[in-house]
Protein backbone atom coordinates (compact mmCIF):
# COMPACT_ATOMS: atom_id res chain seq x y z
CA UNK A 1 0.00 0.00 0.00
CA UNK A 2 2.72 2.44 0.99
CA UNK A 3 4.87 2.09 -2.10
CA UNK A 4 2.01 1.82 -4.60
CA UNK A 5 0.37 4.93 -3.22
CA UNK A 6 3.56 6.94 -3.47
CA UNK A 7 3.96 5.93 -7.09
CA UNK A 8 0.36 6.77 -7.92
CA UNK A 9 0.21 10.13 -6.22
CA UNK A 10 3.73 11.48 -6.73
CA UNK A 11 2.75 14.38 -4.55
CA UNK A 12 3.79 13.69 -1.04
CA UNK A 13 5.77 16.32 0.76
CA UNK A 14 7.40 13.47 2.62
CA UNK A 15 9.10 12.46 -0.59
CA UNK A 16 10.84 15.82 -0.74
CA UNK A 17 11.93 15.59 2.85
CA UNK A 18 12.68 11.92 3.35
CA UNK A 19 13.46 10.34 -0.03
CA UNK A 20 16.15 12.93 -0.59
CA UNK A 21 17.96 12.14 2.66
CA UNK A 22 21.14 10.26 1.93
CA UNK A 23 23.61 9.91 4.77
CA UNK A 24 26.39 11.52 6.71
CA UNK A 25 28.52 10.65 3.79
CA UNK A 26 27.95 11.67 0.20
CA UNK A 27 26.53 9.86 -2.71
CA UNK A 28 26.70 9.89 -6.49
CA UNK A 29 27.92 8.36 -9.75
CA UNK A 30 28.00 8.86 -13.51
CA UNK A 31 29.05 7.65 -16.88
CA UNK A 32 30.43 9.30 -19.99
CA UNK A 33 28.60 11.98 -21.82
CA UNK A 34 29.34 15.60 -22.55
CA UNK A 35 26.74 18.00 -21.18
CA UNK A 36 26.93 21.39 -22.83
CA UNK A 37 26.50 24.78 -21.20
CA UNK A 38 28.13 28.22 -21.09
CA UNK A 39 28.72 29.06 -17.43
CA UNK A 40 31.30 28.33 -14.76
CA UNK A 41 30.86 27.90 -11.05
CA UNK A 42 31.33 31.66 -10.67
CA UNK A 43 28.49 32.40 -13.04
CA UNK A 44 30.88 33.90 -15.60
CA UNK A 45 30.60 33.02 -19.23
CA UNK A 46 33.31 30.58 -20.24
CA UNK A 47 34.14 27.92 -22.75
CA UNK A 48 36.55 26.08 -20.45
CA UNK A 49 35.76 22.40 -20.15
CA UNK A 50 35.45 20.87 -16.69
CA UNK A 51 36.74 17.29 -16.74
CA UNK A 52 35.20 15.36 -13.88
CA UNK A 53 36.20 11.71 -13.51
CA UNK A 54 33.66 9.47 -11.80
CA UNK A 55 34.74 6.13 -10.39
CA UNK A 56 33.12 3.79 -7.97
CA UNK A 57 31.81 0.47 -6.76
CA UNK A 58 28.35 -0.85 -5.97
CA UNK A 59 27.79 -3.57 -3.41
CA UNK A 60 24.54 -5.53 -3.34
CA UNK A 61 21.33 -5.22 -5.30
CA UNK A 62 20.61 -6.04 -8.91
CA UNK A 63 21.32 -2.72 -10.64
CA UNK A 64 23.15 -3.02 -13.94
CA UNK A 65 23.40 0.74 -14.41
CA UNK A 66 23.24 4.13 -12.71
CA UNK A 67 21.14 6.96 -14.13
CA UNK A 68 22.92 10.32 -14.23
CA UNK A 69 20.75 13.44 -14.26
CA UNK A 70 21.01 17.17 -13.65
CA UNK A 71 18.59 19.35 -11.67
CA UNK A 72 16.42 19.96 -14.72
CA UNK A 73 16.04 16.31 -15.78
CA UNK A 74 13.20 13.91 -15.10
CA UNK A 75 15.03 10.63 -14.35
CA UNK A 76 12.08 8.58 -15.61
CA UNK A 77 12.33 10.21 -19.01
CA UNK A 78 15.89 11.41 -19.56
CA UNK A 79 19.45 11.15 -18.31
CA UNK A 80 22.59 9.15 -19.03
CA UNK A 81 22.91 5.45 -18.21
CA UNK A 82 26.25 4.46 -16.71
CA UNK A 83 26.87 0.70 -16.93
CA UNK A 84 27.87 -1.22 -13.81
CA UNK A 85 30.20 -4.09 -14.67
CA UNK A 86 31.23 -6.59 -11.98
CA UNK A 87 30.28 -4.07 -9.31
CA UNK A 88 32.38 -1.26 -10.82
CA UNK A 89 31.52 1.83 -12.84
CA UNK A 90 33.46 4.66 -14.41
CA UNK A 91 32.47 7.77 -16.31
CA UNK A 92 34.12 10.87 -17.78
CA UNK A 93 31.82 13.83 -17.28
CA UNK A 94 32.64 16.85 -19.40
CA UNK A 95 30.80 20.12 -18.87
CA UNK A 96 31.38 23.88 -18.77
CA UNK A 97 29.21 24.38 -15.68
CA UNK A 98 29.92 23.50 -12.08
CA UNK A 99 26.56 22.26 -10.83
CA UNK A 100 24.92 19.46 -8.91
CA UNK A 101 24.39 16.07 -10.50
CA UNK A 102 22.52 13.06 -9.22
CA UNK A 103 22.98 9.33 -9.62
CA UNK A 104 20.10 6.89 -9.17
CA UNK A 105 20.37 3.12 -8.86
CA UNK A 106 18.77 1.45 -11.87
CA UNK A 107 16.76 -1.07 -9.84
CA UNK A 108 15.28 1.71 -7.68
CA UNK A 109 14.39 3.80 -10.71
CA UNK A 110 12.64 0.85 -12.33
CA UNK A 111 10.69 0.21 -9.12
CA UNK A 112 9.43 3.80 -9.14
CA UNK A 113 10.82 4.77 -5.71
CA UNK A 114 14.42 5.93 -5.50
CA UNK A 115 16.97 7.75 -3.39
CA UNK A 116 19.34 10.39 -4.72
CA UNK A 117 23.13 10.13 -4.80
CA UNK A 118 24.36 13.69 -5.30
CA UNK A 119 27.69 15.35 -6.10
CA UNK A 120 29.06 18.37 -7.96
CA UNK A 121 30.82 18.41 -11.30
CA UNK A 122 34.24 19.96 -10.69
CA UNK A 123 37.71 19.53 -12.14
CA UNK A 124 39.15 16.38 -10.61
CA UNK A 125 37.80 13.03 -9.49
CA UNK A 126 34.75 11.90 -7.55
CA UNK A 127 34.98 8.47 -5.92
CA UNK A 128 31.98 6.46 -4.77
CA UNK A 129 31.44 3.43 -2.58
CA UNK A 130 27.76 2.65 -3.02
CA UNK A 131 25.46 0.14 -1.38
CA UNK A 132 22.03 -1.06 -2.42
CA UNK A 133 18.95 -1.79 -0.35
CA UNK A 134 19.03 -1.47 3.44
CA UNK A 135 22.76 -0.64 3.37
CA UNK A 136 22.22 2.49 1.23
CA UNK A 137 23.07 4.75 4.18
CA UNK A 138 26.60 3.31 4.19
CA UNK A 139 27.34 5.12 0.91
CA UNK A 140 30.53 7.17 0.91
CA UNK A 141 31.74 9.73 -1.56
CA UNK A 142 34.83 11.90 -1.91
CA UNK A 143 35.18 14.79 -4.30
CA UNK A 144 36.32 18.36 -4.73
CA UNK A 145 35.42 21.64 -3.00
CA UNK A 146 31.66 21.83 -3.64
CA UNK A 147 31.10 18.13 -3.02
CA UNK A 148 33.01 18.43 0.27
CA UNK A 149 30.83 21.38 1.25
CA UNK A 150 27.71 19.36 0.48
CA UNK A 151 28.97 16.49 2.65
CA UNK A 152 29.81 18.78 5.55
CA UNK A 153 26.40 20.43 5.29
CA UNK A 154 24.57 17.09 5.33
CA UNK A 155 26.52 15.97 8.38
CA UNK A 156 25.63 19.16 10.24
CA UNK A 157 21.99 18.99 9.12
CA UNK A 158 21.72 15.38 10.25
CA UNK A 159 23.36 16.16 13.57
CA UNK A 160 20.99 19.04 14.23
CA UNK A 161 17.65 17.65 13.04
CA UNK A 162 17.76 13.86 13.15
CA UNK A 163 17.32 13.68 16.94
CA UNK A 164 14.23 15.90 16.65
CA UNK A 165 12.71 14.20 13.63
CA UNK A 166 13.50 10.58 14.38
CA UNK A 167 10.79 9.79 16.96
CA UNK A 168 8.09 11.22 14.70
CA UNK A 169 9.40 9.73 11.46
CA UNK A 170 9.72 6.29 13.05
CA UNK A 171 6.14 6.41 14.24
CA UNK A 172 5.00 7.55 10.81
CA UNK A 173 6.81 4.54 9.29
CA UNK A 174 5.03 2.32 11.80
CA UNK A 175 1.66 3.73 10.76
CA UNK A 176 2.56 3.12 7.10
CA UNK A 177 3.49 -0.47 7.80
CA UNK A 178 0.32 -1.16 9.80
CA UNK A 179 -1.89 0.53 7.19
CA UNK A 180 -3.10 3.07 9.76
CA UNK A 181 -1.59 6.20 8.20
CA UNK A 182 -4.38 7.15 5.78
CA UNK A 183 -8.01 7.51 6.74
CA UNK A 184 -10.61 4.90 5.87
CA UNK A 185 -11.92 7.29 3.22
CA UNK A 186 -8.55 7.42 1.45
CA UNK A 187 -8.09 3.66 1.64
CA UNK A 188 -11.55 3.18 0.14
CA UNK A 189 -10.71 5.53 -2.73
CA UNK A 190 -7.40 3.73 -3.36
CA UNK A 191 -9.23 0.40 -3.50
CA UNK A 192 -11.60 1.85 -6.11
CA UNK A 193 -8.68 3.26 -8.11
CA UNK A 194 -7.04 -0.16 -8.27
CA UNK A 195 -10.28 -1.77 -9.46
CA UNK A 196 -11.41 0.94 -11.90
CA UNK A 197 -10.95 0.86 -15.64
CA UNK A 198 -12.92 3.87 -16.91
CA UNK A 199 -10.68 6.90 -17.39
CA UNK A 200 -13.35 9.46 -16.49
CA UNK A 201 -14.11 7.76 -13.18
CA UNK A 202 -10.43 7.42 -12.37
CA UNK A 203 -9.87 11.16 -12.68
CA UNK A 204 -12.80 11.84 -10.34
CA UNK A 205 -11.32 9.42 -7.84
CA UNK A 206 -7.87 11.02 -8.07
CA UNK A 207 -9.42 14.45 -7.55
CA UNK A 208 -11.37 13.27 -4.51
CA UNK A 209 -8.24 11.66 -3.08
CA UNK A 210 -6.12 14.77 -3.56
CA UNK A 211 -8.75 17.03 -2.01
CA UNK A 212 -8.95 14.82 1.07
CA UNK A 213 -5.17 14.75 1.40
CA UNK A 214 -5.18 18.53 1.79
CA UNK A 215 -7.18 18.15 5.01
CA UNK A 216 -7.19 16.07 8.17
CA UNK A 217 -9.90 13.90 6.59
CA UNK A 218 -7.20 12.18 4.55
CA UNK A 219 -5.37 10.78 7.57
CA UNK A 220 -5.94 8.95 10.80
CA UNK A 221 -5.94 11.30 13.83
CA UNK A 222 -2.49 10.14 14.92
CA UNK A 223 -1.03 10.55 11.43
CA UNK A 224 -2.47 14.06 11.18
CA UNK A 225 -0.89 14.95 14.55
CA UNK A 226 2.49 13.57 13.47
CA UNK A 227 2.35 15.36 10.11
CA UNK A 228 1.78 18.67 11.87
CA UNK A 229 4.73 17.97 14.16
CA UNK A 230 6.92 17.25 11.14
CA UNK A 231 5.72 20.43 9.45
CA UNK A 232 6.76 22.42 12.51
CA UNK A 233 10.22 20.86 12.35
CA UNK A 234 10.48 21.57 8.64
CA UNK A 235 9.69 25.24 9.23
CA UNK A 236 12.59 25.42 11.67
CA UNK A 237 14.79 23.55 9.20
CA UNK A 238 13.80 25.94 6.40
CA UNK A 239 14.80 28.91 8.54
CA UNK A 240 18.13 27.27 9.40
CA UNK A 241 18.81 26.34 5.77
CA UNK A 242 17.97 29.75 4.32
CA UNK A 243 20.26 31.45 6.85
CA UNK A 244 23.02 29.12 5.68
CA UNK A 245 22.26 29.96 2.03
CA UNK A 246 22.49 33.68 2.76
CA UNK A 247 25.76 33.36 4.66
CA UNK A 248 27.47 30.99 2.19
CA UNK A 249 26.92 32.28 -1.32
CA UNK A 250 28.39 29.61 -3.56
CA UNK A 251 27.09 27.09 -6.07
CA UNK A 252 26.39 24.46 -3.44
CA UNK A 253 24.17 26.90 -1.57
CA UNK A 254 22.64 27.93 -4.88
CA UNK A 255 21.61 24.32 -5.44
CA UNK A 256 19.84 24.35 -2.06
CA UNK A 257 18.04 27.54 -3.00
CA UNK A 258 16.98 26.18 -6.39
CA UNK A 259 15.68 23.01 -4.73
CA UNK A 260 13.50 25.05 -2.38
CA UNK A 261 12.16 27.12 -5.26
CA UNK A 262 11.45 24.07 -7.43
CA UNK A 263 9.49 22.35 -4.67
CA UNK A 264 7.76 25.43 -3.27
CA UNK A 265 4.40 24.39 -4.67
CA UNK A 266 4.52 21.10 -2.77
CA UNK A 267 6.01 22.60 0.41
CA UNK A 268 4.09 25.86 0.76
CA UNK A 269 3.09 25.10 4.34
CA UNK A 270 6.69 25.02 5.52
CA UNK A 271 8.47 27.56 3.30
CA UNK A 272 8.36 31.35 2.97
CA UNK A 273 8.15 32.71 -0.58
CA UNK A 274 9.36 36.16 0.45
CA UNK A 275 12.53 34.68 1.92
CA UNK A 276 13.15 32.65 -1.25
CA UNK A 277 12.52 35.70 -3.45
CA UNK A 278 14.99 37.83 -1.47
CA UNK A 279 17.65 35.14 -1.69
CA UNK A 280 16.96 34.75 -5.40
CA UNK A 281 17.71 38.44 -5.89
CA UNK A 282 21.07 38.03 -4.12
CA UNK A 283 22.09 34.98 -6.11
CA UNK A 284 20.88 36.38 -9.43
CA UNK A 285 23.20 39.32 -8.93
CA UNK A 286 26.15 37.18 -7.85
CA UNK A 287 25.73 34.46 -10.52
CA UNK A 288 23.94 36.20 -13.41
CA UNK A 289 25.08 33.73 -16.10
CA UNK A 290 24.76 30.47 -14.23
CA UNK A 291 21.90 28.30 -15.60
CA UNK A 292 20.39 28.07 -12.11
CA UNK A 293 19.59 31.79 -12.32
CA UNK A 294 17.35 31.59 -15.36
CA UNK A 295 15.62 28.44 -14.14
CA UNK A 296 15.00 29.85 -10.66
CA UNK A 297 13.67 33.20 -11.83
CA UNK A 298 11.41 31.55 -14.39
CA UNK A 299 9.88 29.35 -11.70
CA UNK A 300 9.46 32.27 -9.29
CA UNK A 301 7.67 34.27 -11.95
CA UNK A 302 5.39 31.30 -12.55
CA UNK A 303 4.64 30.99 -8.83
CA UNK A 304 3.53 34.61 -8.71
CA UNK A 305 1.72 34.70 -12.06
CA UNK A 306 0.32 31.26 -12.95
CA UNK A 307 -2.65 31.40 -10.60
CA UNK A 308 -6.27 32.54 -10.81
CA UNK A 309 -6.21 36.28 -11.36
CA UNK A 310 -2.71 36.17 -12.81
CA UNK A 311 -1.81 36.85 -16.41
CA UNK A 312 -1.08 34.66 -19.42
CA UNK A 313 2.62 33.83 -19.89
CA UNK A 314 3.68 33.57 -23.51
CA UNK A 315 5.90 30.84 -24.94
CA UNK A 316 6.93 29.29 -28.23
CA UNK A 317 7.20 25.63 -29.20
CA UNK A 318 7.26 23.57 -32.39
CA UNK A 319 4.52 21.56 -34.05
CA UNK A 320 5.15 17.94 -34.89
CA UNK A 321 6.41 19.17 -38.28
CA UNK A 322 8.93 21.51 -36.69
CA UNK A 323 7.15 24.80 -37.31
CA UNK A 324 7.73 27.17 -34.37
CA UNK A 325 4.46 28.61 -33.07
CA UNK A 326 4.13 31.47 -30.60
CA UNK A 327 1.22 30.66 -28.31
CA UNK A 328 -0.03 34.24 -28.26
CA UNK A 329 -0.56 34.08 -32.03
CA UNK A 330 -3.13 31.35 -31.38
CA UNK A 331 -4.86 32.56 -28.20
CA UNK A 332 -4.57 36.37 -28.17
CA UNK A 333 -7.91 38.15 -27.87
CA UNK A 334 -9.82 34.89 -27.35
CA UNK A 335 -11.17 32.88 -24.46
CA UNK A 336 -8.57 30.15 -24.44
CA UNK A 337 -7.46 27.06 -22.58
CA UNK A 338 -3.80 26.06 -22.55
CA UNK A 339 -3.67 22.29 -22.12
CA UNK A 340 -0.27 21.15 -20.84
CA UNK A 341 -0.02 17.39 -20.91
CA UNK A 342 2.33 14.48 -21.66
CA UNK A 343 1.96 11.19 -23.48
CA UNK A 344 3.10 9.38 -20.31
CA UNK A 345 0.67 11.24 -18.01
CA UNK A 346 -2.53 9.17 -17.95
CA UNK A 347 -4.64 11.60 -15.87
CA UNK A 348 -3.55 14.48 -18.15
CA UNK A 349 -4.78 12.68 -21.24
CA UNK A 350 -8.06 11.71 -19.59
CA UNK A 351 -8.66 15.38 -18.77
CA UNK A 352 -7.71 16.48 -22.28
CA UNK A 353 -10.09 13.99 -23.89
CA UNK A 354 -12.91 15.13 -21.59
CA UNK A 355 -12.55 18.65 -23.06
CA UNK A 356 -13.28 17.54 -26.62
CA UNK A 357 -17.11 17.83 -26.39
CA UNK A 358 -16.73 21.24 -24.68
CA UNK A 359 -14.42 22.43 -27.42
CA UNK A 360 -16.83 21.31 -30.14
CA UNK A 361 -19.67 23.10 -28.33
CA UNK A 362 -17.92 26.49 -28.09
CA UNK A 363 -15.30 26.58 -30.86
CA UNK A 364 -17.55 28.63 -33.15
CA UNK A 365 -18.15 31.16 -30.39
CA UNK A 366 -14.53 32.23 -30.01
CA UNK A 367 -13.16 29.51 -27.73
CA UNK A 368 -9.80 27.93 -28.53
CA UNK A 369 -7.66 25.23 -26.97
CA UNK A 370 -3.92 25.03 -27.50
CA UNK A 371 -2.18 21.85 -26.36
CA UNK A 372 1.50 21.44 -25.56
CA UNK A 373 3.02 18.09 -24.62
CA UNK A 374 6.08 17.69 -22.40
CA UNK A 375 8.08 14.88 -24.02
CA UNK A 376 11.55 13.38 -23.76
CA UNK A 377 14.10 11.92 -26.17
CA UNK A 378 11.85 12.02 -29.25
CA UNK A 379 8.33 12.71 -30.48
CA UNK A 380 7.28 9.10 -31.12
CA UNK A 381 5.07 8.74 -28.03
CA UNK A 382 3.58 12.17 -28.72
CA UNK A 383 2.59 11.14 -32.25
CA UNK A 384 0.96 7.93 -31.02
CA UNK A 385 -0.97 9.79 -28.31
CA UNK A 386 -2.25 12.37 -30.79
CA UNK A 387 -3.39 9.64 -33.16
CA UNK A 388 -5.10 7.67 -30.41
CA UNK A 389 -6.78 10.52 -28.52
CA UNK A 390 -7.79 12.47 -31.65
CA UNK A 391 -7.57 16.00 -30.24
CA UNK A 392 -9.23 18.43 -32.67
CA UNK A 393 -7.03 21.38 -31.66
CA UNK A 394 -3.42 22.31 -32.36
CA UNK A 395 -0.82 20.57 -30.23
CA UNK A 396 2.77 21.71 -29.82
CA UNK A 397 5.63 19.70 -28.34
CA UNK A 398 8.04 20.71 -25.57
CA UNK A 399 10.95 18.33 -26.06
CA UNK A 400 13.46 17.91 -23.20
CA UNK A 401 12.12 21.04 -21.43
CA UNK A 402 13.79 23.15 -24.11
CA UNK A 403 11.59 26.20 -23.60
CA UNK A 404 11.08 25.77 -19.84
CA UNK A 405 7.30 26.06 -20.31
CA UNK A 406 6.54 23.92 -17.27
CA UNK A 407 8.78 26.18 -15.16
CA UNK A 408 7.01 29.27 -16.48
CA UNK A 409 3.67 27.92 -15.25
CA UNK A 410 5.02 26.56 -11.95
CA UNK A 411 4.28 22.92 -12.76
CA UNK A 412 7.91 21.73 -13.01
CA UNK A 413 7.35 18.58 -10.99
CA UNK A 414 4.13 17.39 -12.61
CA UNK A 415 2.93 15.79 -15.81
CA UNK A 416 0.79 18.74 -16.76
CA UNK A 417 -1.96 21.22 -15.95
CA UNK A 418 -4.62 23.32 -17.69
CA UNK A 419 -5.15 27.09 -17.57
CA UNK A 420 -8.27 28.93 -18.76
CA UNK A 421 -7.85 32.58 -19.83
CA UNK A 422 -10.30 35.31 -20.76
CA UNK A 423 -9.85 37.44 -23.88
CA UNK A 424 -7.55 39.82 -21.95
CA UNK A 425 -5.25 37.02 -20.83
CA UNK A 426 -6.40 36.87 -17.21
CA UNK A 427 -6.36 33.37 -15.71
CA UNK A 428 -9.94 32.37 -14.85
CA UNK A 429 -9.38 28.79 -13.71
CA UNK A 430 -6.61 26.26 -13.16
CA UNK A 431 -7.34 22.59 -13.85
CA UNK A 432 -11.11 22.92 -14.32
CA UNK A 433 -12.85 19.63 -15.04
CA UNK A 434 -15.12 19.40 -18.09
CA UNK A 435 -18.27 20.35 -16.15
CA UNK A 436 -16.62 23.40 -14.58
CA UNK A 437 -15.18 24.46 -17.93
CA UNK A 438 -18.60 24.16 -19.58
CA UNK A 439 -20.20 26.28 -16.86
CA UNK A 440 -17.58 29.04 -17.13
CA UNK A 441 -17.77 29.17 -20.93
CA UNK A 442 -21.56 29.24 -20.88
CA UNK A 443 -21.39 32.39 -18.79
CA UNK A 444 -18.72 34.00 -20.96
CA UNK A 445 -19.80 33.09 -24.46
CA UNK A 446 -23.60 33.08 -24.34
Amino acid sequence: MKKSFLILSFLFVFCTGFCQTTNLKPDSSLKSVSIKSTNTDLGIKSTAIINCKLKGTLTGGTSTYLMLVTEKDDPFQSGVKIPIVDGHFEYDLKTTVAEKYTLILGEELENGAFRYISFFAEKGEVDFNLYAGKDFDNNTISGEKLTKKMIAYKIEQKKKFDPIEKPFSQEIDSLWDSNTYFSAAINAIMDKIRDHEKDEELNKLYKSRDELLETEKGFTPRAWFLNNKMDSIRKIQFDWETKYIKANQDIFSYSLLLYNVRWYKQNQKTTDLNVLSNLAALYSKKFPLHPYTKQMNTILEGIKTATVGGMYIDFSAPTIDGEIIRASDVVAGKVALIDMWASWCGPCRVTSKSYIPIYEKYKDKGFVILGVANEFKNANAFKKAIEKDKYPWLNLIELENTNRIWDKYNISNSGGSTFLFDAKGVILAVNPDAAALDKILEGLLH
